[in-house]
């Protein structure tokens, strides 16, 4: 539950199971319970998570999971995240149960039918209930107020109560007790404003983000909610936030809103209220600073990139992550990566030699051939079985109503004998991506990543040398899974498949 509600209390939960566990001759074993938690995802709630967990390991001793009813089980918004959870536990022996509903206990069609209704009114649910206070919220910005959040360094937030009159600034960490109170920003301490102005004024004047840090933290000045020093990319946040000239602005990320607005339309602008509070600085200097952080970031050429290296390497007599992430005149190890594929190739270009073993980049030039290998297999499969497929770099489309992406996993040594594979950030519009995970030497594969884009949220992030049994759920010892796929695309009769 998220909120105390009367009718979906703890409390009133576990008598209504206790009384079916009774009257069903069963014995609660053990609850898992999410107490003020949101049913949206499940990387929200820890009680589930620990429960699939328990599922998958075969440890409950339990023949069943009885929930109150669907929404408690969850208000996920792809329905098919929620049946997809309670087809886990069945598939491990466990029937979910929901007591308070008409279908408990139903296995035919129209009991189906009408849990996946269930499902779809439970996320319907949350998205109206997003949409109402996502309007109020909109509303109270455009009077002026703040919504949540900590307040920006040099700003503090004041207590006020319905008439407008002020209470008292809230401290870091502090909300409001009373409903009809409200939250305005206002200008902070005076040292931390002279911070942020000295700090446009140096970035106007074409200082770099790494020499303001650096700056800042030899004066011994310390940045906001106890931060141990200044960072470049904390000064880039603080020069890029337009509270410093008195705006709030809200909703600057409407993917986060769970009401989304028809696709077809352009996404809504965010909410900005031009002078809700006192500006720390001027619209003038703001757009100074920001053109000079431009000019700074302009395309390099490829000459002048491989220059900046080499004047690093000369000065300080090594190239290394740190000293080109510092270095206000060289370029970050990304922007070098994305240019030249690869930081051996710059490296390469100007003649340096990294002393360390330099093994990972070897294997990952060996793993390379397996991509088009697999790829080929799964295509040649699923093409003797009767479906059309389609390559598109990475990708294979299935008999144009499905796709597959596939990607390499190459696995790294974090000390003391551990070894992970990095769970990539797939940006793509696949259904179904593929991590070929690769064993240490780049030899051959150990297994299969297959994760369902509509389930993006639970993927994760890394697989360790003795996976969890989170990241187990996803891995396979072959593709034939992909196979089982294709026929169900097709509509018929099931494959044999021997792994």
């Amino acid at each position: 539950m998220s909120t105390d509600k009367q009718d979906t209390s703890v409390a009133n939960q576990r008598t209504a199971i206790a009384a079916y566990a009774s009257t069903h001759h069963m014995v609660v074993a053990q609850s898992y319970v999410d107490k003020g938690r949101s049913g949206l995802d499940l990387e929200g709630r820890p009680a589930l998570q620990r429960l699939l967990d328990d599922v998958q390991k075969h440890c409950t001793g339990c023949t069943a999971i009885l929930v109150l009813d669907v929404s408690r089980w969850g208000r996920f918004q792809n329905v098919d995240e929620s049946a997809f959870y309670e087809f886990l536990c069945t598939q491990h022996g466990l029937r979910v149960i929901y007591v308070a509903e008409p279908f408990t206990g139903g296995e035919g069609p129209l009991h189906a039918v009408l849990k996946s209704l269930k499902r779809s009114m439970a996320a319907e649910y949350s998205r109206e209930l997003s949409a109402k206070v996502f309007a109020g919220q909109a509303r109270l910005v455009r009077a002026g107020f703040a919504m949540g959040g900590p307040a920006a360094y040099g700003l503090s937030r004041m207590l006020v109560d319905a008439s407008g009159k002020p209470r008292c600034i809230l401290k870091p960490g502090e909300r409001k007790s009373i409903a009809t109170d409200r939250v305005r920003l206002v200008l902070g301490p005076r040292d931390e404003v002279a911070v942020v102005r000295w700090m446009f004024k140096q970035s106007a004047a074409g200082v770099s983000m790494n020499d303001i840090a650096k700056q800042l933290n030899q004066k011994g000045k310390r940045p906001a909610r106890g931060g141990a020093s200044w960072s470049a990319s904390t000064i880039k946040g603080m020069l890029d936030d337009e509270r410093y000239l008195g705006k709030l602005v809200f909703g600057r990320d409407p993917s986060r809103r769970l009401s989304q607005p028809d696709p077809s339309q352009p996404e809504p602008e965010p909410i900005r209220m031009d002078h809700a509070f006192p500006a720390i600085v001027t619209q003038e200097l703001f757009d100074a600073a920001r053109e000079q952080r431009e000019l700074r970031s302009r395309r390099l050429t490829d000459d002048e990139m491989l220059e900046a290296l080499r004047e690093l390497w000369q000065r300080e007599g090594r190239i290394n992550f740190h000293l080109m992430a510092t270095d206000p005149n060289t370029p970050t190890s990304q922007a070098y990566l994305h240019r030249f594929g690869s930081l051996r190739a710059a490296y390469k270009r100007i003649g340096y030699i990294q002393e360390r073993d330099l093994n990972y980049g070897d294997i990952r030039d060996r793993i390379r051939v397996w991509l088009p290998s697999v790829m080929g297999c799964v295509r040649e499969a699923l093409e003797d079985d009767g479906s059309t497929v389609t390559q598109e770099g990475r990708m294979l489309r299935i008999d144009e109503t499905w796709s597959i992406s596939f990607h390499l996993m190459q696995s790294s040594q974090v000390g003391h004998g551990n070894i992970r594979w990095i769970v990539p950030r797939f940006r793509s519009t696949a259904d179904i991506l593929v991590g070929i995970r690769m064993d240490v030497r780049g030899e051959r594969p150990l297994d299969y990543l297959i994760l369902p884009a509509v389930s993006a949220k639970t993927w994760p992030d890394v697989i360790q040398n003795s996976p969890d049994a989170g990241a187990r759920f996803y891995l396979f010892d072959s593709l034939c899974i992909l196979r089982e796929l294709a026929t169900l695309s097709m509509g018929v009769p099931d494959h044999a498949c021997d792994g």
